[in-house]
């Protein structure tokens, strides 16, 4: 193994942007780096463009240190979230920083003692959402913060969609990140502040009872909350703040349409199912809706009253007339459901996707309140290079240098939501199109009289 100072653990679909970022970087700074992945294919198909890195395949990932962390001196992983504490542990033995997109884990605050005294940093949620939503939420609440503002208010939405024009399928949606997860998004219990008091909104109703929200430039779009929004308060130094949601953004007419595959369980993540040679999607359907002759089913009577949407649902592959077949015999009804979408919504040729993100700040000073309102969007040049690796993978790339340079002086356990981490990452994404619009004025101003920076 190399002694390179940059491993990067995951060659997927989000890499893209983070190892040409690397690529530069080892070219500017004289150096390679590694990067290793279980699925050689995929490798293979990164290598031939990054000249700077050296591959290694991970054979057996059920090992204890499976990873080739060793020499490294710093770690960047694209992997599934369950793997990091894996991760971790072989970056504590062999005294590698690590950096991460994935939200800080339980298990990852429980090393927070240990990573401190062996001088290392771990840094999560330093992709996109999170990661950038942080960032750029610190900046302006801290530039409020220090003309003696009081935060009373606090909204910030993101989303992962696809762009405008090659929005072609009913639910106004292609997959440009992890498809489990857009199966699982917003499984649990999401959790808020409203008026000052904890709101809970469960599963079963994040996708029925939608918001809307209005971005300049771009039109509507529908929200609803996204996991637990409660402990930002802490996190965020909003001690006090009445009104608290970070938020999923979508097209309108995603959420009623998804709304219906979650209500019949076809998101399950936990239960088995089974199907014999040549089965079809709508046998997977009668799973849930055994006897279903027709759209006119009671069941679409309470979830869909909309007849189009009905349609919409049956022609994304579930219609006796279209005949798809299973790509598998077994598995939960998310797998099952995964299969579909990542067929019936993939990026095509030529594809752009797009991020979108806003935040909103309500904030009191000298006795008049004022509103802030910031956003930035942001779209992929095709279906490979996407704006979605971008803004995952460049915050971690810029991170990874800040630490290569010894310019983060402060160790353990972080998040980006320092000055002196957030600064040089937001100033280097703006050069790569991630730029915020801000406009700011009292309550009573209307928006067009706001003024933009």
């Amino acid at each position: 193994m190399p002694n390179n100072p940059i491993l990067v653990l995951g060659a997927g679909r989000s890499a893209g942007a983070l190892l040409d970022y690397l690529n530069r970087l080892a070219e500017e700074q004289h150096f390679r780096f590694t990067l290793a992945d279980t699925n050689p294919d995929v490798l293979a198909g990164r290598k031939d463009n990054l000249p700077y890195a050296d591959i290694y395949p991970i054979d057996n990932p059920d090992d204890e240190f499976p990873f080739p962390v060793e020499g490294h001196r710093i770690t960047i992983s694209l992997l599934p979230p369950p793997l990091h504490p894996k991760v971790a542990k072989a970056c504590l033995k062999y005294g590698s920083h690590l950096l991460t997109a994935s939200y800080e884990s339980p298990q990852m605050r429980e090393m927070a003692d240990e990573i401190k005294a062996k001088g290392l940093i771990f840094m999560n949620e330093c992709g996109l959402d999170p990661g950038i939503d942080h960032m750029s939420a610190m900046e302006i609440m801290d530039e409020i913060k220090a003309k003696g503002g009081t935060i009373t208010g606090f909204q910030s939405y993101c989303g992962g969609l696809v762009a405008d024009e090659d929005d072609d399928n009913p639910f106004r949606y292609k997959i440009s990140w992890n498809p489990m997860n857009v199966v699982l998004a917003g499984k649990g219990t999401s959790r808020y502040l409203e008026n000052g008091r904890q709101v809970l909104m469960p599963y079963h109703r994040l996708f029925a009872e939608t918001g809307e929200i209005e971005i300049p430039g771009w039109g509507s779009f529908e929200t609803y909350p996204n996991r637990d929004s409660v402990p930002y308060r802490e996190i965020y130094g909003l001690e006090g703040i009445q009104n608290l949601k970070r938020g999923t953004l979508r097209k309108r007419g995603f959420s009623a349409r998804w709304n219906a595959l979650v209500q019949l369980g076809m998101t399950d993540d936990q239960s088995q199912i089974s199907f014999p040679d040549k089965a079809t999607y709508f046998d997977y359907f009668k799973t849930f809706l055994p006897g279903f002759r027709d759209i006119h089913h009671p069941f679409f009577d309470k979830h869909l009253p909309d007849l189009q949407m009905r349609k919409d649902i049956m022609e994304l592959g579930f219609s006796p007339q279209i005949e798809k077949q299973l790509k598998r015999k077994n598995g939960t009804p998310a797998d099952f459901l995964l299969d579909l979408i990542v067929e019936q919504w993939t990026l095509k040729p030529g594809d752009k996707d797009l991020v979108v993100m806003v935040h909103i700040f309500q904030y009191q000073s000298e006795g008049i309140d004022y509103e802030t309102v910031s956003f930035f969007s942001l779209k992929g040049e095709n279906e490979n290079q996407t704006a979605m690796a971008k803004t995952v993978g460049l915050p971690l790339g810029i991170l990874a240098k800040c630490i290569l340079n010894n310019q983060i002086k402060e160790l353990g356990l972080l998040l980006p939501l320092k000055r002196d981490i957030y600064i040089p990452v937001l100033k280097e994404l703006s050069t790569f199109g991630v730029e915020f619009k801000t406009f700011s004025g009292t309550t009573k101003q209307s928006k067009q009289q706001t003024e933009f920076k």
